[in-house]
């Protein structure tokens, strides 16, 4: 019987969708970090002193009033171009991990599907067999 073949066949769909999953993970943990440097407010150590800083999402420059200097401090501790980076980052292991978990759990179902058919075709090629014989 097939199932040797089949037992691999799962065996690396599996590790196609542990694979996915896994990247998936890795992303999801991006857009966490990234989320949380979004929308968290921080605080900057000057020389003497520490400065409450808005998160970058919600910081309005009209509204906000921080000294020149802090602002500059904010600014350049949540830079943008860096978010951005990050967020970047995170979109390639996202697309990959759901087109190998995609992947995994296609060729899964399809190994399951056709070796059900082989198996279906074994059962009734053994049952025409059992008419052909005579006195069975």
């Amino acid at each position: 019987m097939q199932w040797p073949a089949r037992q691999e066949f799962d065996r690396w769909a599996g590790r196609q969708q542990s694979w996915g999953a896994g990247l998936m993970a890795l992303s999801a943990a991006l857009f966490l970090w990234l989320g949380y440097l979004l929308l968290i407010p921080f605080s900057v150590d000057d020389y003497h002193d520490e400065v409450a800083c808005e998160a970058p999402v919600f910081y309005d420059s009209e509204s906000t009033a921080y000294s020149e200097g802090a602002g500059k401090l904010c600014s350049a501790e949540r830079d943008w171009p860096e978010l951005l980076g990050i967020g970047a980052l995170a979109v390639p292991p996202a697309v990959a991990g759901a087109a190998l978990f995609t992947s995994g759990s296609a060729r899964k179902r399809a190994s399951a599907h056709v070796f059900r058919i082989l198996e279906m075709q074994e059962s009734e090629e053994r049952a025409r067999q059992k008419k052909a014989r005579p006195g069975a």
